[in-house]
Order: C-alpha cells, then structure tokens, then sequence
C-alpha cells in the first residue's frame, strides 16, 4: 500500500483509474484483516475476563455481544434497545478513565496504562472494542469510493487519464484530472559517457 496513505491528509499522483483501484482494494484487505487480528486478540482477552475473579474484569467481560450480533449492537429480544448501548457506552467510558497515566507535553498527550494486569486487560478490552468499531465503519466507505470511482468511465471519465487525489484519513475526498502526459508515453533520451570510434575502410 502507497506510504502516504498513513498520513492524515495526502494528494498522491497516479498514471490511471486501476491504480486507484488498486490501492481502494489493497486498504479494504489491510482493514479486514486488522479487524480479524484484533476480534482475535479480543476474544482471547474477553476468555479470560469470563474466567477472571477480578470484578472489574468480569464487568469488562459483560461487553461480549450475543452470537450474530456485531460489536456494541444489543439483542433486539432484550427490549434495552439503545438503552442497553448507552449503559455500555457509558460503562467503557468510564473504565478508560480508570488505570491511566497522562503523559502531557505542550504538543500532545498520551495516556500510559498502570495498576494490575487485570486492569491493563480490562483497558485493553475497552480499547479493542473501539477500535474495531472503527474500522468496520471505514470498510463500508472505502467500498463506496471504489464503486463511486469504477463507475466513472460510463459517466465519459477517461480511465487512461492521468490525475491526483487527495485522501483524508486513508479515504479519497477529491479527484482531479491532469493534461499531464502519461509517464510511461514520455520520450526519454540517453546518452552513452563512452563510445568506440570505427574507422571505416
């Protein structure tokens, strides 16, 4: 995947519509497969709360959603509804605040983890819970900017046309087409530092 993609906003060159293509495909694949190596590390994490004596660890345990039901939904059957999720916001929320050392400079700040494992555990549970929230909500709109994008060669887009686009967050918010000449059509001269004099006879 291109580097620049990693940073929050990037405008990066590219020779035609495929290789757009290709990279909206190679960051679809790196995030489902990072949302698989975390609900991994998650389910592993979620075993030993249910196992745990720790009662803040069982409390993070009660985040296991119900079988077919995604990260943070509830069970329609319970009647909670959005209550049920609003409780268990607010039940992650507040176990962030808890087991964190904020380390502050005037240009940033992080929070360090602290106290026993089953606190750091529990955190790292909270965590792991957002994260993969997020990233499920990001796959969806990659898919939608790579359908958005294949569909412009029937709206009269060349799809040979050199162009730049500007991503935020990994994600394409513009597109701009270039007169630019294609790379690969731009002649190119070479010249040889040492040659070899024939003389004809």
């Amino acid at each position: 995947m291109r580097e620049e993609l990693t940073l929050a906003h990037s405008v990066m060159a590219f020779e035609n519509l495929n290789e757009v293509l290709v990279v909206l495909d190679q960051s679809i694949d790196i995030h489902s497969k990072l949302i698989k190596r975390y609900e991994d590390r998650l389910g592993v994490l979620l075993r030993q709360a249910r196992e745990s004596s720790d009662p803040r660890l069982k409390a993070a345990g009660s985040q296991i959603p119900m079988p077919g039901l995604g990260v943070g939904e509830s069970d329609p059957r319970g009647g909670g509804g959005n209550d049920n999720k609003k409780k268990q916001d607010k039940r992650r929320d507040q176990g962030e605040e808890k087991g964190w050392i904020v380390l502050e400079s005037e240009d940033h700040s992080l929070k360090l983890a602290t106290g026993s494992e089953s606190l750091i555990a529990s955190n790292e549970i909270s965590i792991l819970f957002k994260i993969i929230e997020t990233l499920k909500s990001k796959v969806p709109a990659l898919e939608s900017s790579r359908k958005l994008l294949s569909e412009l060669p029937s709206q009269g887009f060349r799809a040979d046309q050199r162009l730049r686009v500007v991503f935020k967050d990994g994600l394409p918010r513009y597109v701009l087409p270039t007169s630019e000449a294609q790379a690969q059509n731009q002649k190119k001269f070479w010249y040889q530092e040492s040659f070899r004099i024939a003389v004809l006879k």
